[in-house]
């Protein structure tokens, strides 16, 4: 499988989580879509372990059923060799793609969210995954599977108010996982495991500051796994007591040809059941991780074991017990000084040290706060950099880059044995980024500079330097990297010729466009909205909207006649469906919709997504040509809508319904009643589901739209685009990317 298909795959199986999550918070949905897509690689790669060890009698596991006579031997030889290898078992009935069907028979799309045609599998869904852990009972890999899916509440309203609106939703995620191949005998790729990191980091990216339980973000996680793999091809063993959802562990292992053993601790329940799935799922062989769920600074699980790497990313300035009995404890015994209780960021770097092997590399992020705060915290620094020398480099970097908190951060280095005893490496790193949409974000570029100069230890102008002990330790230890590097960046001549002129083209566009909306104020009669408060325009715009769709508003004809009265038409009499789909898999570009540009390329909507992604299942994706209207079934009471235009020749996935409109109807009028208040409430009328409320085409098509005579219609749109003008205007004016 190529890097381009491992991309799609990445996209399919998120858009099956964001169309399908309904009204869930991104992390509640989250423990269910990972949870489904982990039950299905468990059944693929039970699946692949039984057909091998079947391939002599000629028969497939899935094959197997109580009526054969060799039954009972089959299952139970591969059952005792599944265990060994595996860690698990499950029957041929309670394989996945048997489920999925069993649920779904041979439903259409559409048929998935009724009731009535949707076969109950929840029960049998629930023992199946309950069997999975009983049947590692007794085994060396219980306590890997032990409670695993017990995050996945079938029964939780959240999925739906009636056990069969939780089915319908339920049945409907199982039957598009099981139209998408994972490949699991390809080993070119750890594609899988790459994917399920993808829907991690895009569920962690909606979690806001839920996010930091469970993720670093992924130019963090690189850079600390290639600082303490550095030099090494093979690492006997790595730890992160933060584990989260396992994403740093195996980060580490990606930077290096093998890791014998993968070590962690994490707090939170649902965040390790995520762990050992992650671990599982990237093939780590179940005797290979051992994963503890605890406090790691109060009950520490991995009491007296050093590793060679260690990593973390830890809750930044946490609350602890900061008990005076861990004075004699050997983790913090020797410095004197525990941390305080209100920042246990020192305590997680004691705790990290305590179990840092002599030939190993510890890398730990941490809030700015924790270079130079005084106290306890002066005196623990003090320690490790007079007293031990263990302190190999400081990086500061950019703020903003984690998920729900803006603070700047910064990696502490540290090691036992250090080559370059003399001094400290600082780099600043803060202003080396990329914003995309509201997140910092480290690219390629940043991460190597960062890397080769840690590596090197190169002295950059305004970006790095080595400072010799002797300074740190004059300055009291303070690591404040603006107190070594001069980063002052002396501002470029302005423009001030070029910047007028862009001034001038934007007041002339607006200038222009008032001209236009005073002129159609004045025909109907109203005010003209005067002014830059953007919420009293876009109050305006709605009023305005309800006293034309009202007819308390409306347009004469050039003789200054009334138009001919309204008809009123349901929207099936004035559009019909279109959307071929792409059966010959053309390479034609991806798009998706949402609820502010409408139509837009896929690598804007989705970040890391190129829009000439092109995969293996492309051929149920609908053609839009020019023209065309498309919106999510689950979305459009939120504007998830969009038209076409002069857009041609693009895809879209088969879960947008796609319609045009008959020559009766003005396109950009139409579109601006699917944007008003009163399609909204029309919607709430006509929807149907469980977790979501659905609009396909049936129901949308019996809804009524005032139709006025055509070139009223045409007057409308032209005044309501006239009021967006202004708007985007003044945005434009407002915002600060003049270039």
């Amino acid at each position: 499988m190529s890097e381009e298909q491992k991309r799609v795959l990445e996209q399919q199986l998120w858009n099956i989580a964001n169309t399908l999550r309904g009204k869930m918070n991104a992390d509640e949905f989250r423990d269910y879509i990972l949870g489904f897509i982990f039950y299905k690689y468990l059944s693929e790669k039970m699946e692949i372990f039984a057909n091998d060890i079947l391939k002599q009698d000629k028969i497939k596991f899935r094959e197997i059923n109580s009526k054969m006579a060799e039954a009972k031997e089959f299952i139970e030889a591969i059952k005792e060799e599944a265990l060994e290898k595996l860690g698990y078992f499950l029957k041929p009935e309670e394989l996945f793609t048997e489920v999925a069907k069993r649920g779904n028979g041979d439903n259409t799309e559409e048929d998935l969210f009724d009731e009535s045609k949707t076969n109950f599998i929840l029960e049998d869904l629930q023992k199946i995954l309950i069997n999975i852990q009983l049947s590692t009972m007794g085994t060396d890999s219980e306590e890997d599977f032990d409670n695993l899916f017990e995050d996945m509440d079938l029964n939780s309203t959240k999925l739906g108010k009636t056990p069969e609106a939780r089915n319908v939703i339920i049945a409907k995620v199982l039957a598009h996982l099981d139209k998408i191949d994972f490949k699991l005998e390809s080993t070119e790729l750890d594609v899988l495991g790459d994917a399920y990191e993808y829907l991690i980091a895009q569920f962690a990216s909606g979690a806001g500051k839920k996010a930091g339980e469970f993720y670093t973000p992924q130019g963090v996680s690189k850079i600390l796994a290639k600082i303490v793999t550095t030099g090494k091809q093979k690492l006997k063993s790595v730890y992160d007591p933060t584990c989260g959802s396992g994403s740093l562990l195996l980060r580490v292992a990606k930077e290096v040809k093998e890791v014998n053993n993968f070590y962690g601790q994490e707090m939170n329940r649902t965040t390790y059941n995520l762990a050992r799935m992650n671990m599982i799922l990237h093939g780590v062989h179940y005797r290979k991780f051992d994963i503890k769920q605890e406090d790691t600074l109060e009950r520490p699980q991995h009491i007296e074991m050093q590793f060679e790497a260690v990593v973390a990313n830890p809750p930044f300035s946490a609350k602890w017990s900061a008990n005076p009995l861990f004075t004699s404890d050997d983790r913090f015994s020797q410095y004197g000084k525990l941390a305080p209780s209100s920042k246990a960021d020192f305590a997680f770097v004691q705790h990290m040290i305590y179990h840092l092997a002599e030939n190993g590399t510890m890398a730990i992020v941490l809030p700015h706060g924790a270079l130079f705060r005084g106290g306890a915290e002066q005196h623990i620094r003090a320690y490790l950099i007079e007293n031990k020398n263990f302190l190999d480099a400081v990086i500061g970097l950019p703020s903003n880059i984690f998920y729900g908190t803006s603070i700047p951060t910064a990696i502490m280095v540290y090691k036992k044995c250090r080559e370059s005893s003399e001094d400290i490496l600082f780099i600043d790193a803060s202003n080396e980024f990329e914003k995309v949409k509201t997140q910092n974000i480290l690219t390629e570029e940043h991460i190597n500079k960062i890397l080769e100069t840690y590596r090197q230890r190169k002295e950059l102008e305004k970006y790095s330097k080595r400072i010799s002990l002797k300074e740190v330790i004059e300055n009291n230890c303070n690591l404040n990297i603006t107190k070594y590097l001069d980063t002052y960046e002396v501002k470029k001549d302005i423009d001030i010729k070029k910047l007028c002129s862009i001034l001038n083209d934007i007041q002339k566009v607006t200038l222009d466009n008032d001209v236009k909306l005073k002129s159609v104020c004045n025909r109907l009669g109203v005010p003209f909205p005067d002014g830059y408060n953007l919420s009293l325009l876009k109050l305006y715009k709605q009023g305005i909207l309800q006293k034309l769709l009202s007819q308390e508003l409306r347009f004469k004809d050039e003789n200054g006649k009334d138009f001919p009265k309204w008809d009123m038409k349901k929207l099936g009499a004035v559009t019909f469906k279109t959307g071929n789909k792409n059966k010959k898999s053309k390479k034609y570009p991806i798009y998706s919709i949402n609820n502010k540009e409408g139509f837009l390329p896929q690598s804007e909507q989705f970040e890391g997504m190129d829009s000439n992604d092109r995969g293996y299942d492309i051929s149920m994706y609908k053609i839009i040509t020019k023209n065309t209207f498309a919106y999510n079934p689950a979305r459009i009471n939120v504007g998830s809508i969009g038209y076409s235009g002069e857009l041609n020749n693009v895809i879209i996935s088969s879960l947008y319904v796609c319609f045009k409109t008959t020559d009766e109807i003005n396109d950009e009028y139409l579109m601006v009643y699917l944007k008003s208040n009163d399609f909204n409430k029309a919607v709430l009328r006509s929807v149907e589901g469980g977790v979501r409320s659905y609009l396909f085409y049936d129901n949308f098509s019996s809804i009524d739209l005032p139709v006025p005579f055509y070139k009223e219609q045409v007057e409308i749109a032209n005044f309501i685009n006239l009021i967006d003008n202004k708007i985007a205007n003044i945005e434009i004016e407002m915002s600060n990317n003049l270039k």
